[in-house]
This record gives structure tokens, C-alpha cells and sequence, in this order.
């Protein structure tokens, strides 16, 4: 009942979207309220399942905009989702973009990825939020959102974890960096704004 109580939440977000899209998500939740009240349960999950993955998928279509365009240089791999394989995590969505630049000294790359509503988040988010876990890491600033810092000059790589509302992760890593200026630069392309309206 929970997991029913979640869909209908979930599909309240969508209705803003296309008709046609809204209508093949209510269309699986009106189909697994009615096998719900026949009490065939396992076919009413099927259905619910099948509208979280139309709605993830829906919610990953719109991280996509948040995501900042290369730099002069740079190139955009492709989107990578992990909707489907959040489902160890207890569930949420996750989008991932790689971003790569070679020249004479070689190849650098840095990764943006996004996580929301997973449940682990919470207790990952309490742990970097912690200076008692922090170690070598620096608290940062970034689109005035908290975030920790995490850079290695030998070994010219490190990563910037930024959190949005507790609910959302942004984590910006990066190899063969000249410094860490490029992390910055990604994380502060990045329209947190934006990402923060997706979560209302």
C-alpha cells in the first residue's frame, strides 16, 4: 500500500509534462490500482513498476537539461542512466555524464553524475556532512550549495561532491587534471537551480 501511496506521489510530478506521457503513467497506475482491489498483487507491482521506470525515466530527461555543454576543447560523451540499476540502492534515479579532452600530454576527463532520492543518500549525505569523516577533504561553497572538495596534486585527480536538499548528489571527478580548476568548472556549470526545481 506504501509502494501505491509512492506511485501516486510520483505521478503528480509528470502531469506537467506532454498529455501523452502523463497518460501512459496514469494509464499503469489506474491498471494497478484496479489488480490491487482484485488482489492480484503481483500483477498490480508489475504495473506500478513499470510506471516508476516510465517516471525515472522521465525525471532523467530532465536532469539531462541541468547538465553543463563542454568547454572549448572538450567533448560530451553520451548520457549514461542508472534508473533500473539503482534498485540495489533501495531504489532512485541516477544520470552520469563523461566529458574528455585530449591533447600532447594526453587524455584528461572529468564525470558528472547525479543521484536523487535513493535512501542511502541520507546517510551518505550525513557522513560528508560531518568533519569527523572528512579527513583530508575541504568544505567548499559551490552555487551556494554545500559541497566537499577532494584533490590530489600527485596524482592530478580528485572529485567535488556537492548536496541539494539532502534528497540529490552531484559528484563532479576528474583524472589527468592541470589542476583543479576544471572540476570547478563543470560544477559551477551545472544549474543547480534547475535541479532544485526538480525536486518540488
Amino acid at each position: 500500500m506504501r509502494h501505491l501511496i509512492f506511485i501516486l506521489g510520483l505521478a503528480c510530478a509528470v502531469l506537467t509534462l506532454t498529455t501523452a506521457q502523463a497518460d501512459e503513467v496514469t494509464s499503469q497506475i489506474d491498471k494497478a490500482k484496479n489488480l490491487y482491489s482484485q488482489g492480484k498483487l503481483s500483477e498490480a507491482v508489475t504495473e506500478l513498476n513499470f510506471a516508476i521506470n516510465q517516471i525515472q525515466s522521465l525525471q532523467i530527461d530532465r536532469y539531462k537539461t541541468a547538465f553543463p555543454n563542454p568547454p572549448s576543447g572538450w567533448e560530451a560523451e553520451d548520457f549514461e542512466s542508472g534508473a533500473a540499476g539503482m534498485a540495489f540502492m533501495g531504489g532512485g534515479t541516477s544520470i552520469s555524464r563523461n566529458y574528455t579532452k585530449t591533447d600532447s600530454d594526453g587524455e584528461t576527463s572529468v564525470k558528472i553524475e547525479v543521484v536523487s532520492d535513493s535512501p542511502l543518500l541520507s546517510s551518505l549525505m550525513m557522513m560528508i556532512s560531518n568533519p569527523m569523516f572528512l579527513g583530508g577533504k575541504k568544505v567548499v561553497s559551490i552555487g551556494g550549495e554545500k559541497a566537499v572538495e577532494e584533490w590530489s596534486d600527485s596524482d592530478k585527480s580528485g572529485q567535488l561532491q556537492i548536496v541539494i536538499e539532502n534528497r540529490m548528489l552531484i559528484t563532479v571527478s576528474g583524472n589527468g587534471l592541470a589542476s583543479k580548476d576544471a572540476l570547478y568548472t563543470y560544477a559551477n556549470g551545472m544549474n543547480i537551480n534547475k535541479l532544485k526545481s526538480f525536486l518540488n
